[in-house]
């Protein structure tokens, strides 16, 4: 498997004390994601966000309320928003592949705005 492809990627920031405050960090995340949302064209990255509330719990990474970035893209990409994302919230964030149907509108809107075929 090539590490130059696009894959789909979860960002997670764990450990937010209220969902409040979890979802509150939704604009940051999306500005980082997007810092030009008026920008004519596809965004660098396909991105999404959200939250997870769940009670905390030790392992897997990403329970607790948790900001949730999905993002379509390389490693490389994808590594590097996850660590501006994190620097900016000043939390770890943790970056998981996940499966492509976790996220289909991502990779849909990759192929789209660059014209490729499914």
């Amino acid at each position: 498997m090539s590490t130059d492809r696009p894959r789909t990627f979860e960002i997670l920031v764990p450990g937010f004390a209220t969902g409040e405050e979890a979802l509150a960090q939704g604009g940051a995340v999306a500005r980082l994601l997007c810092p030009e949302p008026e920008h004519g064209g596809p965004c660098p990255i396909p991105w999404s966000t959200g939250v997870r509330l769940e009670e905390e719990e030790p392992d897997p990474v990403g329970t607790g309320h948790t900001v949730v970035a999905g993002v379509y893209a390389t490693a490389g990409a994808a590594r590097a928003a996850a660590e501006r994302i994190g620097e900016s919230l000043g939390r770890p964030a943790h970056l998981v592949e996940v499966p492509a149907q976790e996220y289909p509108e991502l990779a849909e809107q990759y192929r789209i705005e660059r014209g490729l075929e499914a």
